[in-house]
């Protein structure tokens, strides 16, 4: 009867936010930040065909994604022709960390990208042609995007596999941390005051939704609590630490469009939160018989 009434839910809610964008086109109002709905509205779908479909179709959901993020960053970056072979093992990767994550493979999932991907994309750099220089930069730049993009955002489909609701409080609770954020960006007090504003603001909120939904995602008030405190920082770290590489690689905020950074953007506050929240989620449901 939960799971039943669970399904429904999901899906009901992937429906609402559905009729909501085509309400929203057909009478052509515009928001500042529409692609950023389109990001959220494909998580929805994401959730609702794990829901009411089948999890391994979502997996590879979430694998589309991944590689538009993928091919997004490879576009911006500083990157050599000769670099071709490495750049088509990372996208190689996606699918290779799909299979784990559908088949609960574990043990190889979380060393799959970060010791075998790692191992093996400086020895494709090294096949691509005979120029040497930038051999270092190349392996550099497509390991971390390799790394961010593919290794951290497949941490949701693993989560999945867990369970949905996991995944939903997730993405939700980042996203109305990035809401938070937009709004208090709009001030004109110190950069590190904002980030502190931020915070303070954003994790009585999380704090609260956690606990909310925790009739669905099934988690002990207590690390509610505690996951309503932490994610809050996360998504604030990971918001400024791909700033930075985003001016690097010149992604320009007021200037987001698809290919040219608008995906990143979308996903960098997810990129910290998705791999921690999931170890300590998976790490405490292993060992309590609470969850």
């Amino acid at each position: 009867m939960f799971s039943d009434i669970s399904k429904a839910l999901v899906i009901l809610i992937f429906l609402a936010f559905s009729l909501f964008l085509i309400f929203k086109k057909i009478f052509k109002i515009r928001f500042s930040y529409d692609s950023y709905l389109n990001y959220l509205w494909t998580f929805s779908l994401i959730f609702a065909v794990s829901e009411g479909v089948s999890f391994e179709i979502a997996t590879w959901i979430l694998a589309f994604l991944c590689f538009m993020a993928l091919r997004e960053y490879f576009t911006l970056v500083d990157i050599r022709l000769q670099d071709r072979w490495s750049i088509f093992g990372a996208y190689l990767s996606i699918p290779f960390m799909i299979i784990l994550i559908q088949f609960d493979y574990y043990g190889i999932f979380i060393i799959a990208i970060p010791v075998y991907a790692f191992l093996g994309i400086p020895f494709l750099v090294t096949l691509g042609g005979k120029e040497i220089k930038g051999t270092l930069l190349s392996i550099g730049i497509i390991d971390l995007g390799l790394f961010l993009l593919v290794y951290c955002v497949g941490h949701i489909g693993y989560l999945l596999l867990f369970s949905t609701w996991w995944a939903i409080m997730l993405v939700l609770n980042v996203a109305i941390c990035d809401l938070i954020a937009i709004l208090i960006k709009k001030s004109k007090d110190h950069r590190w005051r904002n980030v502190l504003i931020q915070y303070f603001v954003s994790a009585p909120i999380i704090v609260i939704l956690t606990l909310a939904i925790s009739y669905w995602t099934k988690i002990p008030w207590l690390h509610c609590i505690f996951l309503g405190l932490l994610i809050p920082a996360l998504a604030a770290i990971g918001r400024h630490t791909i700033r930075y590489i985003e001016k690097d690689i010149g992604i320009s905020s007021d200037q987001l469009r698809p290919g040219r950074g608008q995906v990143i953007d979308n996903l960098r506050s997810l990129l910290y939160v998705a791999p921690v929240v999931f170890h300590y989620l998976r790490y405490f449901s292993m060992r309590s018989d609470a969850f």
